[in-house]
């Protein structure tokens, strides 16, 4: 049965309105000193969220507290003002709701609230333009939030800071939150960091990314943002709708800090694991329950069991607990599509192209290392290939790059005791076939790298750097930094060390 409380955090009024004529408290207060006005405000997308204010509506006509404040110091008023939701800052004020709990000056109200005639009539009585309110913001960073271009240009042709940080962020992330391209795009005109920061070091552009603000990461990648910062992961890491994705891709970031979530969005598939797509009947599930090689280059391998977990996106142990789950861990691996160190390519005709990966650390029970390829087609059917494994080996943390109909797939970790000290596996993918072929390069070659990254410096040529690489010292195998940079002639199949650095 469900809860007020679950009902207020999924934010439909209709479904609050009919639990509360059944009889449900709405005055509680819960653990935290949680109110039904704080629920309401908490737990969904609150800032997009179209039935919000009459949802609030309903709530102050049923009498509810409007200025409970949790043990956190949060109220609805400082949730909604944070958020940018300024609509139903007034609704609540105009209810009655204490307005001494934002903390706000005559300018800050007129630069959230009132028209630009009020900002201009507030300046002119003497406002203090740097004053902060209770999140610790200026009226020009509510300015930013408002995403009203006329009041932030005003706010600063008097003089307001351009570049003062609130409690929460800098400018440019206040612009992202509220959702407002213009800001941002005034921001960056009036010689705002492209990289702005807060106080954790992450950047606009992952801030951006992590909000799924597609417009805001196209200003900032086109005003050259730092696409692979790395601060507790990049912007790529960060990113979950396809768009983003795409535009970051494009920008030149690197597709090995995809996360899982990332590309099954850039799939077409929803971004979080979900057990209900794990659609395979039992018998299904026990005929193809572990890694098998392909027996032909390639093998179509269209297991019934293997798709539900393509599409599904849970992982081996999920897996165990619908279909087996008194199996024991003496067991092999359990196949699963949810990778580390799985290669992501996407094609001009709309196709999508992940290579083998890892799945789970070497000390879990369903460790495995793939050798395979998944190709997903825009219409969202999905294909599986299997190969020999001395045509192509179980492969992880390699880099794919697309020339022409091929991707070449160049490095790999691999299982230990596989590894061969000094060569770099190199291998070719036909698109037309799927049918996977070993090259073997000659010359100067970075040796058994991983993590690295590859990128085409022209039509024929790809430049490798990064990484890490695996040698041997007194008889033991260690894995040591890249230090160089080298570049594999694909006419020629000849690797050449450069002095110099082809990447900008």
């Amino acid at each position: 049965m469900p809860t007020l409380v679950d009902a207020l955090g999924r934010g439909d009024p209709h479904e609050v309105a009919a639990l509360i004529a059944a009889g449900h408290d709405i005055h509680y207060t819960r653990e935290y000193g949680y109110t039904a006005l704080l629920d309401a405000v908490h737990s969904r997308d609150v800032l997009r969220d179209e039935k919000l204010l009459e949802l609030l509506e309903l709530l102050v006509a049923n009498g509810v507290a409007l200025d409970a404040v949790s043990s956190y110091g949060e109220s609805a008023l400082r949730v909604l003002s944070r958020l940018g939701r300024f609509d139903a800052v007034r609704l609540l004020l105009d209810a009655g709701a204490d307005e001494g709990q934002l903390a706000w000056t005559p300018l800050m109200r007129a630069v959230a609230l009132g028209s630009f005639d009020d900002v201009q009539r507030a300046i002119d009585a003497g406002a203090a333009l740097e004053a902060a309110d209770w999140w610790h913001r200026t009226a020009f960073a509510i300015a930013c939030l408002t995403g009203d271009v006329a009041k932030i240009q005003l706010l600063f042709d008097r003089g307001a800071n351009a570049d003062v940080a609130g409690r929460i962020a800098p400018p440019l992330f206040y612009a992202i939150d509220g959702g407002h391209s213009a800001a941002v795009r005034w921001l960056l005109d009036a010689g705002a960091d492209v990289n702005q920061m807060d106080d954790s070091g992450v950047t606009a552009l992952m801030h951006a990314a992590e909000a799924d603000n597609a417009p805001a990461v196209d200003l900032l990648v086109s005003a050259g943002a730092d696409v692979d910062r790395d601060v507790f992961g990049t912007a790529l890491n960060r990113a979950r709708g396809r768009a983003v994705i795409e535009r970051l891709l494009a920008a030149g970031a690197d597709p090995a800090n995809l996360t899982n979530e990332g590309r099954r969005a850039l799939a077409g598939l929803p971004p979080d694991p979900d057990e209900r797509l794990l659609d395979a009947t039992l018998e299904e599930f026990r005929r193809a329950q572990t890694r098998r090689f392909g027996a032909g280059n390639p093998e179509p391998m269209d297991e019934p069991f293997w798709l539900a977990m393509i599409r599904s996106g849970v992982n081996a142990w999920a897996a165990t607990q619908k279909f087996e789950p008194g199996m024991t861990i003496q067991r092999d691996p359990i196949w699963c599509a949810q990778r580390f160190g799985q290669s992501l390519t996407c094609l001009p005709d709309g196709r999508i192209v992940f290579v083998a990966g890892e799945h789970e650390d070497h000390y879990d029970p369903d460790f495995c290392i793939y050798n395979d390829v998944f190709v997903h087609a825009p219409d969202g059917s999905i294909a599986i290939f299997g190969y020999p494994e001395d045509v192509f080996p179980p492969t992880d943390f390699h880099t794919a790059t697309l020339v022409d109909g091929s991707i070449y797939v160049i490095g790999s970790l691999g299982y230990q005791g596989t590894r061969r000290v000094g060569e770099t596996p190199v291998f070719r993918l036909d698109l037309a076939t799927f049918r996977m072929e070993r090259l073997e390069p000659r010359g100067d070659a970075p040796g058994w790298i991983y993590k690295h990254r590859a990128d085409l410096l022209d039509a024929r040529e790809v430049a490798v750097h990064g990484g890490t690489v695996v040698k041997s010292r007194d008889g033991k195998e260690v894995h040591e930094p890249n230090a160089d940079a080298f570049v594999l002639d694909l006419d020629r199949l000849i690797w050449r060390r450069v002095s110099w650095s082809p990447f900008p």
